[in-house]
């Protein structure tokens, strides 16, 4: 048998597979990265059931937890990033009886959590400008708008109230301005018009997994303060190297990962912030070639001191 670089022991990793719960749950993780709760809601048993045999999972290195703030998240382990293994779980899940059904229960709670957002952005619309959030000021935003995108085709995903895209407007062949509050793109569109742009502007209503937008079609693609709302940012990630053409780029301004839970009442904040590690393996993931992670400093002298932008620029393969 091969050697897997990430294995605890042998001993553990087939004991963790002998038994049909626990190849559930790890078909619910490798799905979705869920909270304990959210994964007995899915499994339909108590918390500390799942809690039980999520540690035997993780001792066998096929999850691994992540703290968010206060929450823990548990997602697949190093153990999975061989595709042999992979690959042969993925046939011996495809036998469960409880597929299908899991995937309708996992989708349920990632519209729950896409909802939560959504919300949160339609009562907001029009009072955007009047708040502060954090690392959204335009020191950092003009740092990532370098990468470049005068006569180019644009996607902003995450739009928002649309100031970027708005800038954008001025200078590219077209912008693609994505959200999934209604609210947001009606204000967009009267802003548009305003600035005189709107011939320039095709604001679409999506969330980030399944945009209505052609493939291999954009020079440049942004997330700019939005991947922290994303229901699953890697899904995000590479339903953006989708619509990048070969050659095309990928920049993301998000916030480093940070323990303000305020952000989450105050901002509808999914995530809290990301590490610059798993952003460069979503890259590559998603067939990207990361070619600038670092950290910016706050946009002004009044921005929190503990919250930290981060820079990401990846790169379609191609020419």
């Amino acid at each position: 048998m091969r050697k897997y670089k990430y294995m605890a022991s042998s001993t553990n990793l087939f004991r963790a597979l002998a038994d049909d719960v626990r190849l559930r749950l790890l078909n619910v993780v490798m799905a979705a990265e869920l909270s304990v709760a959210e994964l007995a809601t899915v499994m339909g048993t108590a918390q500390p059931t799942v809690s039980r045999q999520l540690k035997i999972l993780r001792e066998a290195g096929l999850i691994e937890a992540r703290r968010e703030g206060t929450s823990i998240y548990n997602r697949r382990g190093k153990l999975l990033e061989d595709r042999e293994l992979t690959t042969v779980l993925e046939r011996r899940f495809s036998k469960l009886s409880t597929t299908k059904s899991d995937a309708v229960a996992i989708r349920r709670i990632l519209d729950q959590r896409r909802k939560r957002s959504k919300d949160f952005f339609e009562k907001l619309a029009g009072r955007y400008g009047e708040l502060t959030q954090p690392g959204g000021g335009w020191s950092a935003l003009a740092t990532g708008l370098a990468a470049g995108f005068s006569g180019q085709r644009v996607a902003d995903l995450g739009c928002g109230e649309g100031a970027l895209t708005l800038l954008l407007a001025r200078f590219a062949k077209s912008v693609a301005a994505v959200d999934q509050s209604k609210a947001m793109l009606r204000l967009l569109h009267s802003r548009a018009k305003e600035a005189g742009v709107a011939p320039q502007v095709k604001t679409v209503e999506s969330d980030f997994e399944k945009i209505a937008l052609p493939g291999d079609a954009f020079d440049a693609v942004f997330f700019s303060q939005s991947l922290h709302h994303a229901a699953r940012p890697e899904c995000a990630i590479r339903e953006a190297a989708r619509l990048l053409r070969k050659g095309g780029t990928l920049v993301i301004l998000d916030l480093a990962r940070h323990d303000q839970e305020w952000v989450r009442k105050e901002w509808a904040d999914q995530w809290m912030g990301f590490e610059e590690d798993e952003l460069r393996a979503w890259l590559r993931d998603a067939d990207l070639n990361a070619e600038r992670v670092e950290r910016l400093p706050m946009a002004s002298a009044t921005a929190p001191t503990d919250l930290t932008v981060l820079l990401v620029v990846g790169r379609k393969a191609g020419n």
